[in-house]
């Protein structure tokens, strides 16, 4: 009887070992040929997505700074300015 448990024993672990090893490389089997059979547009697809968001973000950056560097020089434009307004002011005083 204890010879009987033991065999179970391991049949349940050898069956339980193929099964994940055949579910596992159908899994990848499968995975590949579904990129054979043309999900390559989706990729193709995908990559462009990437890059048009990538470009994206490139050019918020880009206006970022200029719209930044535009209240910079506003900034300093307007100090001289009124420093100018202040000098004109004492001259005429």
């Amino acid at each position: 009887m204890n010879l009987l448990m033991d065999i179970r024993g391991v049949d349940f672990l050898l069956g339980l070992t193929v099964g994940l090893g055949l579910g596992f490389g159908l899994a990848v089997l499968l995975a590949k040929v579904r990129s054979w059979l043309g999900r390559s547009e989706t990729g193709r697809l995908a990559r462009e997505v990437y890059s048009l968001k990538r470009r994206l973000a490139e050019k918020d950056r880009s206006i970022g700074r200029m719209i930044s560097e535009t209240e910079r020089l506003a900034q300093r434009l307007g100090q001289g300015e009124s420093k100018e307004k202040m000098e004109a002011g004492g001259k005429e005083a």
